[in-house]
């Protein structure tokens, strides 16, 4: 009877356990769609010059994208899954900035194109070669372009405009170019 009822305990526990691991794979890609969901809030009040949530929604959207790589890693939880939807609302939520700045006349419509083109070959060239590749300049792209986002906010000029233009371009091209030398490098 007792070795029963130990089995029995053991069987909870595991179940507990898989239960947990699910929830515990829930919470960063929960965190992850928070970016999402704070993403029509921001262009609204971008749009209505709403200043003060414009700034703490771009800050929870900024902090949002360190937390939750950041308590999937501390929980043991990272996964290819959680990865894939972190890039994807990155690339949703930089690009509905970027959208809405060119709809303001801030930006050229071709620093969206850079913008998608780079996530487009990043996509494909990790179908090429089955696997998640992070060339050592490539994965710093995206917080380069939510730092672009953040000058655009807090300091709406002319000059600040210029400096991000520049910067995006100057960067895809170097971006592109370690991303070859990395190919290269390792096929060698």
């Amino acid at each position: 009877m007792s070795g029963q009822s130990a089995n029995s305990i053991k069987q909870e526990t595991v179940s507990c356990g898989k239960a947990g691991l699910k929830l515990g794979r829930s919470i960063p890609n929960a965190v992850t769609l928070l970016r999402l969901v704070a993403l029509p809030h921001l262009i609204w009040s971008f749009n209505h010059e709403v200043t003060v949530a414009v700034y703490a929604l771009f800050l929870f959207a900024v902090g949002s994208d360190f937390a939750d790589g950041f308590i999937s890693r501390k929980m043991g939880v990272d996964s290819k899954f959680g990865a894939t939807l972190d890039a994807a609302v990155d690339f949703i939520f930089v690009n509905g900035m970027y959208l809405t700045f060119i709809l303001k006349g801030i930006y050229s419509p071709w620093l969206l194109f850079l913008v998608i083109f780079m996530f487009a070959q990043f996509i494909l060239t990790n179908f090429c070669f089955k696997k998640t590749i992070y060339d050592p300049v490539g994965k710093y792209y995206a917080s380069l372009l939510f730092g672009g986002i953040g000058l655009t906010l807090l300091f709406p000029q002319q000059i600040t405009y210029d400096i991000v233009t520049v910067g995006i371009a100057v960067s895809t091209v170097s971006v592109i170019i370690s991303r070859l030398a990395y190919f290269l490098k390792t096929k060698a």
